[in-house]
């Protein structure tokens, strides 16, 4: 054989190693790394599976905290964002990050006294086991911009920083959709169709926000389209559901809208007491959605649970449902699904599981008809004599977005009462 016939048969055999040994790297990699892309291009994260292996992602949602093993936030080596507590002083401006793409991200709302409002949307797992998609409270920051040291995850869902310590206010919201003659049928958000989302209105001070979602209860689809509205200045947000029959025959539905909003710190019920316009809420209940317009949870004491009242601090939320179609039914209790009437004196006093929940329904649509839900959210006032909760004054024309909502919507969403 000669000289260069041996060469060439040791570099083929070289080359084939070399091959073989990038085909083993390879497989070794794909058996035990998984790539989790998300396209929010938050940095590089390496985070533990659930089998052997990591996991690469390039964000870190609600919940995966104790995952991280390592972690490359692009922002802190940007240096982007400036920290909001210094952000806040003598402004009031809204900041935000929206991906359409999934219909995720976040809206800050800076006041001129340093305070700061945190609205995080589809940031996390749902009751349905899957990552939401669209305007749906709930989750946190970006793993590089959360700035909770003490691992609180109070800075998630609804927040709000009061320059000492963050105030949870809503935490991931309970929401789902169910056919109007099998209300046992749950179907969550991470399940339903997911058509898009945008940023239709962004001007200075000023967010509007849109997702779209298809769902198909006993053979007919329906159109729900989710608008959210942020104000600088404000404590709250507007979410407008619109609900659109797009099949050839009528549709029944029920819509359950509720949270364990843990008011003051996250992970927790205790001390959390239900308010309404005119009296504390110390007992599982229904209440007339007609006659009240509006309720939430107060970081207070609950004496009928054997707390002390003020013993709390002090923070409140609210839910208003005053716009659009009322809810039939709404609710405070220990569980979700259930309450025992004001009579049976049964106390809020579960640590972790002290609930609102508004539902609708059974309702029914014609092909083409629609249903138009307004909820407002957000963080309540004080009386300043008593203390106790008040609702902001709340204002919303839809008329000012006239050019780029749906038909229809503007007569079925009048301005609310304050």
């Amino acid at each position: 054989m000669s000289i260069r016939a041996v060469f060439h048969t040791m570099t083929r055999r070289r080359l084939l190693g070399a091959v073989l040994a990038c085909l083993f790297v390879v497989g070794l990699v794909a058996a035990f790394v998984r790539v989790r892309f998300y396209g929010h291009y938050e940095g590089i994260y390496l985070l533990k599976d659930d089998r052997p292996g990591i996991v690469i992602a390039d964000d870190v949602i609600l919940g995966q905290e104790s995952e991280v093993l390592a972690a490359l936030p692009f922002e802190r080596l940007l240096e982007v964002f400036a920290n909001e507590r210094d952000k806040a002083i003598n402004s009031e401006s809204l900041d935000y990050e929206w991906f359409s793409h999934d219909g995720s991200g976040f809206v800050r709302s800076y006041f001129a006294d340093g305070t700061v409002m945190l609205t995080c949307l589809s940031r996390f797992v749902d009751s349905g086991g899957g990552e939401t998609r669209g305007i749906f409270v709930g989750g946190g920051l970006p793993f590089s911009l959360r700035s909770e040291g003490d691992g609180s995850l109070n800075e998630t869902g609804i927040s709000f920083y009061d320059t000492s310590r963050w105030q949870h206010l809503w935490c991931n919201v309970n929401e789902s959709i169910s056919p109007g003659d099998n209300p046992g049928l749950i179907i969550a958000p991470s399940t339903w169709q997911f058509l898009g989302s945008r940023a239709f209105k962004a001007l200075p001070g000023q967010l509007a926000l849109q997702s779209s979602h298809r769902v198909v209860l006993d053979g007919v689809p329906l159109r729900l389209d989710r608008f959210a509205f942020f104000k600088a200045g404000r404590h709250y947000f507007t979410l407008v559901i619109r609900i659109v029959n797009e099949g050839a025959r009528p549709a029944g539905y029920f819509y359950v809208y509720g949270d364990e909003p843990w008011v003051g710190n996250y992970g927790t019920s205790a001390g959390n007491v239900g308010w309404l316009a005119d009296r504390l809420v110390h007992y599982e209940q229904s209440v007339d959605p007609e006659r009240y317009g509006w309720g939430g949870y107060f970081d207070y004491g609950n004496a009928a649970a054997g707390e002390s009242p003020g013993s709390g601090s002090g923070t409140a939320n609210f839910i208003e449902w005053q716009q659009g179609v009322r809810p039939n039914l709404v609710y405070f209790s220990n569980r979700i699904g259930a309450f025992a009437e004001e009579r049976a004196r049964v106390p809020l006093a579960d640590p972790a599981n002290r609930v609102i929940f508004l539902q609708w329904g059974p309702r029914y649509l014609y092909p083409g008809q629609s249903d138009t839900l307004v909820l407002v959210i957000g963080m309540a006032d004080h009386d300043p004599v008593s203390g106790l909760p008040v609702k902001p004054a709340t204002t919303f024309d839809p008329r000012d977005y006239a050019p780029v909502i749906p038909e229809g919507f503007i007569s079925a969403a009048s301005p609310s009462r304050q």
